[in-house]
């Protein structure tokens, strides 16, 4: 199962860890790529996660999610 993420509010090399560290350490996910271009993470899952937990997880990193597919 994949999620991808739009994020608001990163600029930098910076952002994109605290974003990566924030979305990795939520339980049942397997993976994160963060692309800054895009302003997206892509969530690898091993069960589906409450679309509520990533958006807190990034707001509290800092960041906004302003859609999730």
């Amino acid at each position: 199962m994949e999620k991808k993420l739009y994020i608001d509010g990163m600029s930098c090399q910076h952002c994109v860890n605290r974003v990566t560290k924030a979305l990795e350490d939520i339980p049942g996910v397997k993976s994160v790529k963060v692309d800054l271009s895009e302003n997206q993470a892509v969530v690898e899952l091993d069960h589906d996660v409450d679309d509520e937990v990533f958006k807190t997880a990034v707001y509290d990193a800092g960041y906004d999610v302003t859609h999730i597919e």
